[in-house]
């Protein structure tokens, strides 16, 4: 697990195709490492606070698990594609992304000056449970279908996660398992088989616009990793 990713770290690597990576490994774990509690400084608590799991946020007592690398992933994605633009190149400047232009105030904001973790959390979790879209910058509208599909996994993982936190706490107050037996187990790991590499992946085969065939560098479908092509313009 990376446990890191934050937008310094993710980036783009042009060799005749552009390839996204993650860069900066010091922080990260082999899985099998982070089973058995909190014994090194390397399973504790780590990383960029706006870019980190709001259940990470809540605490340093959960495991971090592989989904929680994936929200992190889906806020650098957010974050860009809300709050960035592109510069055309001139004569006198190169170009690339700039702050988007325009705005009195950049979507999720608030999340970069948040004093406590507590109170960051708490904004992410509002944000999952109550749905909305995305204010996308007119560059990356492209984005949109992905992150929403991206964003509604999440959101139904979390809901059943609630809905099960609730039965249990239900037949706690009834006196533990009743005559319909005990609460059937919920898979945390992937948030009731909601999120996972595939809640990343799949939404990619339906982008449109300048997305369309985006590269997708280890497609589960396939029995050999691929390689897809993919336009150097994106």
């Amino acid at each position: 697990m990376y446990r890191v990713v934050k937008e310094e770290n993710a980036a783009g690597v042009v060799e005749r195709k552009v390839y996204g990576v993650l860069a900066d490994f010091d922080l990260s774990s082999l899985t099998e490492d982070m089973k058995d509690g909190y014994t090194k400084m390397s399973q504790q608590r780590t990383g960029t606070p706006p870019f980190m799991a709001h259940e990470l946020l809540d605490g340093p007592e959960g495991l971090h698990l592989y989904r929680h690398d994936l929200e992190s992933l889906f806020y650098v994605m957010l974050i860009l594609a809300t709050n960035y633009e592109i510069q055309p190149a001139t004569e006198k400047e190169e170009g690339g992304l700039r702050m988007r232009q325009g705005l009195e105030e950049l979507p999720y904001r608030k999340w970069f000056g948040e004093p406590t973790y507590d109170t960051l959390a708490s904004h992410k979790r509002d944000f999952f449970s109550t749905r909305r879209g995305f204010d996308l910058s007119p560059d990356f509208r492209d984005f949109y279908d992905w992150l929403w599909d991206f964003y509604m996994s999440f959101r139904h993982g979390f809901r059943d996660q609630e809905t099960h936190k609730d039965s249990i706490a239900f037949r706690r107050r009834r006196g533990g398992a009743s005559e319909q037996g005990a609460a059937p187990e919920f898979d945390c790991e992937t948030l009731g088989g909601h999120v996972g590499y595939s809640a990343l992946i799949d939404p990619v085969r339906k982008l449109k616009g300048g997305l369309e065939g985006l590269v997708i560098r280890y497609d589960p479908s396939l029995s050999t990793p691929t390689v897809a092509q993919v336009d150097s313009s994106i």
